[in-house]
């Protein structure tokens, strides 16, 4: 059976940690390609660029654009094209239905399965302290046995719809009772304005419930959510696709009814 061929990106750079990690521990099941970033592009989004410069890099082709840059010249420069593409691995937890196209990891991943090919975003989340700190190598090693396992189990997926893709928050630690589990992703997102230190400056305080240091009185989240998820300390799948939903709701036909009768 043919091995899968992985193309494989990040939004922090070709040159860190998680995207080596990666690299290493993938390339023993599949053939990988890596088309990263030249500099951190943390919290890029779905942004697109025009005109990018690619640079010869020993882990493969860096590249001065954003991470759905590295996603559209692998996809289109690579022969034959990739079966799935890998983007990560985050040092920190992308969560929440807020964070899916605010993410660079999780961007790469949707624009992957915008272009036809599905994508797998991975990021790795301390269980103990919460949020960011600095990781080691180390810290990446159950997100590199989930994704070996994931990048096995899907290409093989005869199921597996091309616009589908899959945003994966692993602890660092090996999952409670090693669970990997389907999740949604969790609402409940709030941006407030403060005032800053200036008479005309302004904060943003992006406020999300963190599951390991919760704000006092927070209620439990939903455990079938990915923040669910990271509070029970289990890795979170949450199977996502692009396609675009329309509403239906006979309301909408009686609302917009009757425009230019009175023309």
């Amino acid at each position: 059976m043919a091995r899968p061929r992985v193309l494989l990106t990040n939004d922090d750079g070709i040159d860190a940690v998680g995207l080596h990690a990666l690299h290493d521990g993938l390339r023993d099941v599949a053939d990988v390609t890596v088309v990263a970033p030249t500099e951190d592009q943390s919290g890029a989004g779905r942004r697109k660029s025009y005109t990018v410069e690619a640079h010869e890099h020993e882990r493969g082709t860096a590249l001065d654009g954003t991470p759905v840059d590295c996603v559209a010249v692998g996809r289109y420069q690579t022969q034959p094209a990739p079966d799935l593409v890998v983007a990560g691995c985050n040092p920190g937890p992308n969560i929440g239905a807020h964070k899916l196209s605010q993410s660079g990891t999780v961007s790469a991943a949707m624009e992957a399965a915008f272009l036809g090919i599905p994508g797998i975003a991975v990021s790795a989340y301390d269980p103990e302290v919460g949020g960011l700190r600095e990781f080691d190598r180390s810290d990446f090693d159950e997100a590199v046995r989930v994704t070996r396992f994931l990048v096995e189990r899907l290409h093989d997926a005869d199921w597996l719809g091309p616009d589908w893709y899959f945003n994966v928050t692993v602890p660092t630690d090996r999952s409670k009772d090693d669970e990997l589990r389907l999740t949604r992703p969790a609402r409940g997102f709030d941006r407030r304005v403060v005032e800053g230190d200036g008479d005309r400056e302004l904060t943003f305080d992006n406020r999300f419930y963190d599951p390991v240091v919760p704000e006092r009185d927070a209620p439990a989240p939903d455990p079938d959510t990915d923040l669910g998820a990271c509070a029970d300390h289990v890795t979170s799948v949450s199977p996502l696709h692009v396609g675009v939903e329309t509403i239906e709701d006979e309301r909408l036909a009686d609302a917009f009814s009757g425009f230019g009768d009175d023309a």
